[in-house]
């Protein structure tokens, strides 16, 4: 229940929710239209690999200017000029015909993906300077379940409607979606803190050097960043399997893929249950659930039944949900507000590159080995990283790391004041 009061107290985070609801819904209508529509144009897992690598490249381009970008439109201006923009680049994917027609695919995509760079990191650096903090566990749960709304109906769905009535009927709502979306982010009031605005429109060059300063200084900022660095190898081989497994192995087509992802949105929708009964140690329990992740990849590599396929993913995702949301709330709590709007693009920055860069050369190694020997070495990856993650956490004291950051930082903005 506490978590449903938080969704009700929290107006403004409730339409940013339902915004990026309906925006990520039509984008995965789009999503499995596509990667279905390659691998039946191409028949090619490097294909798919490319595409989806395409979709990771504009985060390297695009995300460290996304906090500097939203402070000098506002966030609420960003989102929905993002939103907007992709309506027209959206348009292009109704002319695709064939093979020869990849091109629009790659740069399409490419396009929609570099306003998603921009989108995302700004959406999230919003949350908590737009919420009351004691809801944070709480909405950090709204965003595993608004993940899990986007699979379910929006891979579901999208491949019901690629499968029946064509590609170019799941794009049509991807346009649609991207224009409903802009319109409710044109509603709310303000995304930026509630306190002091203007003073948190400093220097970004002075912001780089203390945020830079405060994660040197901690080790458990090191962690947490170095997460972005690491488990998003995992993360790119998982993204291309889905669809491999789906079309490839079990000969499911569309609707295979499409029931895949909305599996795995019934186990983001599912996490909050766990999550709630989680008071502390949220690292120790985050990390236990990759490595949970990681035993549950390799059953999924070795089975011979779609349906026990579904099912282990389903279960996959629940842990999947509650350990990022544990870990979510631990970054929220522990970066100093001032600084969030720069750590999640430098974060969106590093995990998406490396997930695109590991998404092309799974596809390239597909070309060499079977996909259920590349499942087994991603749920290697994801017990042993987890692994690695947990034993460090131990030696981590949370509470004195936090009292440690906020000093630092403090003292980095008065040094930064004075001087000025």
């Amino acid at each position: 229940m506490k978590v449903f009061r938080a969704l009700k107290r929290e107006k403004t985070y409730r339409k940013l929710f339902f915004a990026g609801i309906i925006n990520g819904i039509g984008d995965r209508f789009s999503q499995v239209a596509l990667l279905t529509l390659i691998l039946q144009m191409t028949g090619s897992g490097l294909s798919v690999g490319i595409t989806l690598a395409l979709r990771m490249l504009p985060f390297l381009i695009f995300g460290p200017l996304s906090g500097s970008i939203a402070e000098k439109l506002s966030r609420k201006k960003l989102l929905i000029y993002t939103d907007f923009t992709r309506v027209l680049i959206a348009l292009s994917f109704l002319w695709i015909q064939g093979p020869k027609d990849m091109w629009i695919v790659y740069v399409g995509s490419f396009l929609l993906a570099s306003g998603e760079a921009l989108y995302s990191p700004t959406r999230r650096s919003s949350i908590p300077a737009i919420i009351n903090q004691k809801n944070l566990k709480e909405v950090n749960s709204w965003e595993q379940v608004l993940l899990g709304f986007v699979l379910i109906i929006g891979a579901l769905t999208g491949g019901v409607v690629s499968f029946a009535f064509g590609a170019k009927a799941a794009f049509s709502i991807n346009i649609l979606s991207f224009l409903i979306a802009g319109f409710i982010i044109v509603t709310i009031p303000t995304l930026e803190a509630r306190t002091n605005i203007e003073a948190d429109r400093n220097d970004e060059k002075a912001k780089l050097t203390t945020l830079f300063s405060v994660v040197m200084s901690s080790s458990l900022l090191l962690m947490l960043v170095s997460i972005d660095f690491i488990v998003p190898l995992t993360n790119g081989i998982e993204n291309v399997l889905i669809s491999v497994y789906a079309i490839e192995t079990f000969d499911a087509a569309d609707l295979g893929v499409g029931i895949l992802y909305s599996v795995l949105g019934s186990g983001f929708i599912l996490s909050p249950m766990i999550t709630k009964w989680i008071k502390g140690h949220y690292l120790l329990f985050g990390f236990s659930c990759m490595m949970i992740e990681g035993i549950i990849l390799i059953l999924v590599s070795q089975s011979n039944s779609f349906a026990l396929v579904v099912i282990l993913f389903g279960i996959l995702t629940i842990f999947g949900g509650v350990g990022n949301t544990l870990i979510d709330t631990v970054v929220m709590e522990t970066i100093p507000l001032r600084l969030q709007g720069m750590y999640f693009g430098m974060s969106a920055t590093i995990s998406n590159s490396i997930l695109g860069v590991s998404m092309f050369v799974t596809g390239v190694l597909l070309e060499v080995y079977e996909p259920r020997t590349m499942g087994v070495i991603c749920g290697m990856l994801y017990f042993t990283f987890g692994l690695f993650y947990l034993i460090w956490s131990l030696s981590v004291n949370v509470k004195e790391e936090h009292v440690k950051i906020n000093g630092k930082a403090f003292s980095r903005s008065l040094s930064e004041d004075m001087s000025d």
